[in-house]
């Protein structure tokens, strides 16, 4: 048993996120039912319970997000269900079935173009459809679930924002520091794809992970904005940051992409030095900027990298120097040359990671508790 309960903490204390968002969903759940049941006694309780639970999101910028759209688009369904259910017959099949239609088609083309507002076709067809079956007509069920579902929506952001709080910033703080991570294994791979001496398959998966963690962090990035824009937070705009992850990530691109064949062996080989040396002290500051992030700690030193960069630019001025290019097809020219480019955008983006890094290291220091 007590082997049991040592694995257990040690799982909750390597995830702590995930431990926190679990326990907020739980105390929004139970505190919405609570204020609609107990408390106000409103006839369907589980509406506010569910939107409690939906709404609660891994930072306190999603959960507004999620609360504002769904409170709009119960309102929204509300208001067009009952004048619909007010205006249109609907006393049988045939007529319920064009009120219906009236009543949904507007709603439908609402969330083709604001998917965040799928609630409000679903209590628009509540309101109408209850409305057929019930003496007190329609008004009465709307305003009863525009309550449940505005005090599950109010509920959870309350949940979201009192207790243990995640801010959008700091998510995007460990976010970040996972893209790196990923980036700092691609470029590791650089100097075996030169020599054709890795599957092709296991760069596009480290390319698919890489997508899947920069989509994470533009979430998180726009939550944290509207932080901002709410004053929930006085932190930098989370937009550079993402940028220069975006950035960073097309530069690891450009170098798959130039590296996409095997190189021609005389060219692999006189690079095959520079490139691992580059690889190695790229993955490396990388790893370390991931660090620095989620330590909220000053950013390491660009020069190894850049020294690495250096030498390979010379042992690429020098193979063109001694005229090795000329025998190259032209494809492999064009390959070479835009590694090269890849390679020096990539530095440019470095330093920029580096201004974004300090930017945020004090701000985080002199609020830890934010």
């Amino acid at each position: 048993m007590g082997d049991r309960w040592a694995g257990l903490t040690r799982w909750l204390a390597a995830h702590p996120s995930e431990f926190r968002l679990g326990l907020r969903i739980l105390i929004a759940g139970m505190a919405a039912f609570f204020v609609t049941d107990v408390v106000l006694g409103l006839p369907q309780s589980y509406w506010a319970v569910l939107t409690a639970v939906i709404v609660m999101q891994a930072s306190l910028g999603g959960a507004l997000k999620a609360s504002i759209d769904r409170i709009v688009g119960t309102i929204a369904g509300a208001l067009w269900g009952v004048i619909v259910a007010l205006t249109v017959p609907h006393g049988g099949s045939w007529l319920l079935a064009a009120a219906l239609t009236l009543a949904l088609a507007p709603l439908a083309l609402l969330v083709a173009f604001k998917p965040a507002y799928r609630i409000a076709p679903a209590t628009a067809i509540i309101v109408l459809l209850g409305s057929s079956s019930q003496v007190a007509g329609p008004i009465l069920p709307a305003v009863h679930r525009v309550l449940e579902i505005g005090i599950g929506s109010l509920v959870g952001l309350a949940v979201a924002l009192l207790v243990l709080p995640a801010r959008a910033h700091r998510l995007l703080a460990d976010a970040g520091a996972g893209v790196l991570a990923i980036l700092a294994q691609l470029i590791g791979q650089m100097p075996a794809r030169l020599g054709g001496e890795t599957a092709a398959d296991s760069w596009q998966r480290l390319s698919d992970r890489r997508r899947k963690a920069q989509d994470k962090a533009e979430t998180l990035a726009e939550e944290a904005k509207r932080e901002r824009r709410n004053r929930l937070t006085d932190t930098p705009d989370p937009e550079p940051l993402a940028r220069t992850l975006r950035r960073l990530g097309t530069d690891l691109a450009s170098i798959g992409r130039a590296t996409a064949e095997p190189w021609d062996r005389s060219l692999a080989d006189r690079l095959e030095a520079p490139a691992a040396t580059v690889a190695e002290t790229a993955a490396t500051f990388l790893n370390e900027c991931g660090r620095a992030l989620t330590g909220r700690q000053p950013p390491p030193s660009i020069e190894p990298f850049a020294a690495a960069l250096e030498s390979f630019s010379k042992t690429v001025a020098d193979f063109r120097r001694d005229g090795l290019t000329r025998p190259l097809p032209g494809p492999a020219i064009e390959r070479l040359f835009g590694l090269g480019f890849a390679l020096d955008q990539m530095r440019h983006d470095a330093e920029d990671l580096i201004e974004r890094i300090a930017e945020l290291a004090p701000i985080v220091e002199a609020t830890p508790d934010q």
